[in-house]
């Protein structure tokens, strides 16, 4: 079994500790871990939950600024919150998530002390491409307002969703903020092409973020499908195809990948579905 030490505690459930074998430095979570422990103090192994080791030295590094620079108790409930998504989401996270979320909700607690919120112009689309780990935010959220006596607000929770998002899909947060701001562009090119505005709450809206979601991750992989009803399409969906065309052009600016024609057909499929659905039509 191995040994650990204990370096720093955070709050009674989470320190950060050394592996006594390797010289590795490691984030241990568990009830009562942290209670009265300090330096130098046997961390009980029997009590530890899950153990998060830092790989990437430069990462390690950015931690090592964070947790001197930031409230411990910040640390604590963001490693718990860590935790809490890896065993439920039964997968690790990309390491960059203990810098990129501790940062995150201390700059959050930062601006709700100040009286700034910052308004979260994706939240509707997170919370349908994304709703496990907008779930996961929600009870992140809960955590932070149990522990710092403060009002989550739902964007809030919509920004750690991408959080989560980004390190379990193993990306930067910033291609997941490109892909939400592209879909809220692209339902704008829908609805001024359709010459009418898009019910949010519906099944087809949330059909149409999905596919759209797909297929940004199909151009961005280089992984194109083939469409037996493209022609047919061209043909009966005249006007939503020109509306597709109107996507792939804008994809492409954004992208640099020109969308092939098979694409746009199922694009123009799906947007011919969400006009049936403006227009009042069962579908």
């Amino acid at each position: 079994m191995v040994s650990y030490t204990v370096k720093r505690a955070f709050n009674n459930n989470v320190v950060l500790a050394r592996d006594e074998a390797s010289g590795e430095e490691a984030m241990l979570v568990g009830r009562g871990l942290g209670f009265n422990a300090g330096p130098g103090d046997k961390v009980d192994a029997c009590r530890i939950e899950k153990v998060f080791y830092f790989f990437d030295k430069d990462q390690f590094s950015q931690y090592e600024t964070i947790i001197n620079r930031i409230d411990k108790r910040v640390i604590g409930v963001a490693e718990e919150i860590i935790a809490m998504a890896t065993a439920e989401l039964k997968t690790l996270l990309n390491e960059h998530i203990h810098v990129a979320l501790a940062d995150h909700i201390n700059f959050t607690l930062e601006r709700l002390a100040g009286g700034l919120e910052i308004a979260n112009p994706f939240l509707e689309e997170i919370k349908v491409l994304y709703p496990e780990d907008y779930q996961l935010a929600c009870r992140a959220a809960k955590m932070i307002e149990e522990r710092f006596n403060v009002k989550i607000p739902d964007g809030e929770k919509g920004f750690i969703a991408m959080h989560i998002h980004s390190a379990r899909a193993n990306r930067e947060v910033s291609r997941t903020v490109k892909y939400a701001s592209m879909i809220n562009t692209m339902i704008e090119v829908i609805e001024e092409g359709l010459g009418a505005k898009i019910e949010r709450h519906g099944i087809n809206y949330a059909r149409l973020l999905v596919h759209l979601r797909f297929t940004l991750d199909r151009i961005d992989k280089n992984a194109p499908v083939r469409n037996p009803l493209l022609a047919n399409i061209k043909r009966e969906f005249r006007k939503n195809y020109e509306i597709a065309e109107k996507l792939g052009d804008f994809i492409c600016q954004r992208m640099g990948r020109k969308v092939p024609e098979d694409e746009l057909g199922y694009l123009a499929l799906h947007i011919h579905r969400i006009s049936l659905s403006a227009a009042g039509e069962i579908v």
